[in-house]
């Protein structure tokens, strides 16, 4: 509760009036009875159909009750959050759901900074559904693709700081704002002309770089988000003014999310198939490609043993020689030992038809004689 107070009156806030004041409230309320804010276990919120919601005023590090005895989320724990979802494979699109008053402007730039990240990773799909104010808005603006239900609101964008007085019993708060709409309906107190420079100037700063980051984020100027003087607007409104990208009913929002998953479903079906197809026809073509090639091969290696089978003299050998698929080694190695033998047989043969020529010479002499 001391840091709730801190945050109420110390600290630059994006939120609405009503919930800045709620906040004050539920400090009163704390003095009187502290019990009151004595939760038990955060619980899960089960009330979204997204992946995850952004509820209610959000702080930097800050977890507890309002004083609706809400659930105060901080920007850290929502961070935690989107990793998890940014890390796991499984999750392809991201879904956030977003309904707040807005909250402590301290870490709010880095979480929405964040979220841009994760969705040049993957998806972030924003839905509003309720209303989106300040802070709460400031995320939302950063998702890759942002819708709002018909009768949601949004806007309030801008800082409103708390000035917390006490005079003589009297409490007094004074509101410093950007944007004439900001802090409708809040008291009136004296402040010098020195202080109140002093802190415009402060949320002037800061107010400059929320416009920015909404530009930057919705791709519009950012002197027309600051004209638009931090006011609430209607879904169509919002949606005129370029600062979410549809307006969808939560049954249409679920519809988009199912169809989502079953168009992933089957492209990822027909990729596997694609890549399927693309592999066998490789390994197909890789296959022709082997055999053309052992084709030409074996045409090579029959020309090449039928040369050597003339040249040895043994062209009978040739045949047999393929069809026992000898390489071309084997074959040299075959047909010459095969004409080595014919070149000793027809020795052989010559060596006896001299001999036997010469007897016959010699007995016909013989008889002759």
């Amino acid at each position: 509760m001391r840091h709730l107070v801190q945050m109420m009156t110390k600290a630059p806030m994006m939120m609405t009036i009503d919930a800045h004041q709620a906040g004050l409230e539920s400090i009163n309320q704390f003095y009187l009875n502290p019990n009151l804010f004595m939760g038990g276990e955060s619980v899960e919120r089960k009330d979204t159909f997204c992946d995850l919601s952004v509820f209610g005023p959000t702080s930097h590090r800050f977890n507890g009750l309002d004083a609706n005895c809400n659930e105060v989320l901080s920007y850290r724990a929502l961070r935690e959050s989107l990793l998890i979802f940014a890390r796991d494979d499984s999750v392809n699109r991201i879904f956030i759901e977003f309904d707040g008053p807005g909250g402590e402007a301290s870490g709010c730039f880095d979480l929405a900074a964040l979220i841009k990240e994760i969705g040049a990773i993957k998806p972030v799909i924003g839905f509003i559904n309720g209303n989106s104010f300040s802070a709460n808005y400031a995320l939302a603006s950063a998702c890759t693709e942002l819708y709002i239900s018909p009768y949601s609101m949004a806007g309030s964008i801008g800082v409103i700081f708390g000035r917390y007085e006490i005079h003589e019993d009297r409490e007094k708060v004074t509101y410093f704002t950007t944007g004439e709409a900001k802090a409708d309906g809040s008291p009136y107190v004296e402040l010098t002309d020195a202080e109140s420079a002093r802190h415009q100037k402060m949320v002037n700063e800061l107010g400059e770089s929320f416009f920015n980051l909404v530009a930057h984020n919705r791709g519009v100027d950012a002197a027309k988000v600051k004209a638009l003087q931090a006011g609430l607007f209607s879904a169509s409104a919002f949606l005129a003014h370029g600062l979410v990208d549809g307006i969808k009913t939560e049954e249409e929002i679920k519809t988009m999310m199912t169809d989502s998953k079953h168009k992933r479903i089957v492209d990822q079906m027909n990729a596997s198939h694609a890549a399927e197809m693309s592999a066998l026809s490789a390994q197909v073509i890789e296959l022709q490609g082997s055999v053309a090639k052992q084709e030409e091969g074996h045409q090579a290696l029959v020309k090449k043993i039928n040369q050597l089978s003339q040249s040895a003299g043994v062209p009978e050998m040739a045949g047999q020689l393929i069809e026992d698929g000898v390489n071309e080694e084997v074959a040299a190695s075959k047909l010459k030992a095969a004409a080595a033998q014919k070149d000793e047989e027809i020795s052989l043969t010559s060596g006896l038809d001299s001999h036997s020529s010469e007897s016959f010479n010699m007995q016909q002499l013989i008889e002759d004689a």
